[in-house]
């Protein structure tokens, strides 16, 4: 019985495109790179390890077998790896059939609630939002929905922050003092230590730190600092952000113990401007109002 012509054409081609992908030992060198920068693209667009996983085996089990020269174990993990690459990619589009509406539906819901917040609780969910705004523009539907569901997932905090928050501020507005002796037990000596905090209605802050005595078996202490900036509060801890310090004065006077004598060290006068952010601190309000009088 023969076999018609058009038919052994078909057998012939199709032989001639398995070659060209498979070859006589697998994937070639350039299919393999096109499989790699497949896998990188998906990866960049935040599809999970777990989907990723059976195409990266079968990456490596083909290139391990090209490498010992097993033809055969070339060509079968070469099938198995041009499905697996299909395959997650089928996934990436499914998942952004679904995510983007899932997505579009969140910001909306997450920009209504955050009108509600300010200072910083709206400057940490800008900050979020900002970052999964930037995925989407990119095309990371992925990535973009894991930052929205940070955000999302963080939201009753910073609205129970902002309760606090605006609650505090009003008890905050004014001037706090603390002044104390600092004298250790069964000690002769003692230093009085100052601290005056003011905070205005308009978010700017004042305050001055003052040590003057003897500190130590060993030391003398006269310094004071002063300094400017802003505060905001995040929930029940308040935010100093320094923008001016000056010192007046930094004077330590510090016993020689060989020749039983005060020895004086004045340290340079200075007021500067900080833009760096490094004087910043924060107290807690509760630690303010127990250790202050409002004056």
């Amino acid at each position: 019985m023969s076999v018609p012509k058009r038919f052994l054409s078909c057998l012939v081609l199709s032989a001639a495109a398995a070659f060209i992908i498979a070859g006589c030992g697998g994937a070639s060198g350039d299919k393999l790179a096109e499989i790699e920068n497949r896998i990188k693209a998906l990866s960049d667009k935040g599809v999970p390890d777990s989907v990723l996983a059976d195409v990266k085996v079968y990456l490596y089990n083909v290139t391990s077998a090209k490498k010992n020269s097993n033809a055969g174990n070339a060509r079968k993990y070469t099938d198995s790896m041009l499905v697996a690459i299909v395959d997650a990619e089928k996934w990436y589009d499914k998942s952004m059939q679904e995510f983007k509406p899932y997505l579009e539906n969140l910001r909306k819901n997450i920009v209504e609630r955050k009108s509600a917040l300010s200072g910083l609780q709206l400057k940490t969910a800008d900050s979020v939002l900002s970052v999964a705004d930037s995925f989407t523009n990119l095309n990371w539907i992925i990535q973009a929905r894991w930052k929205m569901d940070k955000l999302d997932s963080i939201m009753p905090v910073l609205e129970q922050n902002e309760k606090t928050a605006q609650k505090l501020r009003k008890q905050l507005v004014g001037k706090w003092g603390d002044s104390h002796w600092i004298k250790p037990e069964e000690a002769s000596y003692k230093a009085l230590n100052k601290s005056i905090y003011k905070f205005t209605t308009d978010g700017k802050f004042e305050g001055s730190e003052e040590m003057n005595g003897q500190t130590t078996d060993y030391m003398k202490e006269d310094w004071q600092f002063l300094s400017w900036g802003t505060y905001d509060l995040k929930g029940d801890t308040i935010h100093l952000f320094i923008s001016r310090e000056k010192c007046p004065r930094q004077i330590f006077t510090q016993l020689n113990v060989k020749e039983n004598k005060w020895i004086k060290n004045v340290k340079p006068t200075y007021d500067s401007t900080i833009t760096n952010g490094s004087k910043d601190r924060f107290i807690m309000f509760d630690y303010l109002k127990e250790n202050f009088k409002k004056m």
